[in-house]
């Protein structure tokens, strides 16, 4: 985490509330209580990123997760030719970087705040944290990033095939 260009948001009430507010947003915490998200948000740090500033680079350790509040981030992954893609944009309310949360390996791509950016992050110890002391919501965000993370290589893998198929054609 480049957090040299980042400039972090001292924690206070007002600051976990957007971060539920957020959450409940999120397609991957839809039906969690309050109280839950609140708790979740506890365990988060709230920083703000200029544009342009590099979130994260592939290939570097990765080390926390992270959900958009507001602005767009913009992820790329490099190519055999070691020239940058394009891949997709974050938009508020999504959340990125989960594999790190998990698994704590290299990034597999790099994300650029295209614009302004307040984001709540989670550190792997925070995530490790959560599921000693509060088992229960450790265990359902487990389940619900594996979820995500399935559907994404679900996507990835029609995706495969299409490449594939008009490869073969």
């Amino acid at each position: 985490m480049h957090t040299h260009s980042f400039q972090a948001i001292p924690k206070s009430r007002a600051f976990r509330i957007e971060v539920c507010e957020s959450l409940s947003r999120s397609p991957l915490f839809k039906d969690w209580s309050w109280d839950e998200l609140d708790a979740l948000s506890s365990y988060m740090a709230g920083y703000r990123a200029s544009a342009g500033t590099l979130l994260f680079e592939e290939g570097e350790a990765g080390d926390a997760m992270g959900l958009l509040l507001s602005g767009q981030i913009e992820v790329r992954k490099t190519d055999a030719a070691h020239v940058a893609q394009f891949v997709t944009h974050i938009v508020a309310g999504r959340t990125f970087g989960e594999m790190a949360a998990i698994d704590g390996e290299k990034r597999s791509a790099t994300c650029v705040a295209t614009e302004p950016c307040v984001l709540a992050l989670l550190p792997k110890t925070q995530f490790e944290r959560i599921l000693v002391v509060n088992e229960a919501m450790g265990i359902k965000l487990l389940l619900r990033l594996t979820r995500l993370l399935s559907e994404r290589l679900r996507l990835v893998n029609g995706a495969l095939v299409d490449f594939l198929s008009k490869d073969a054609a």
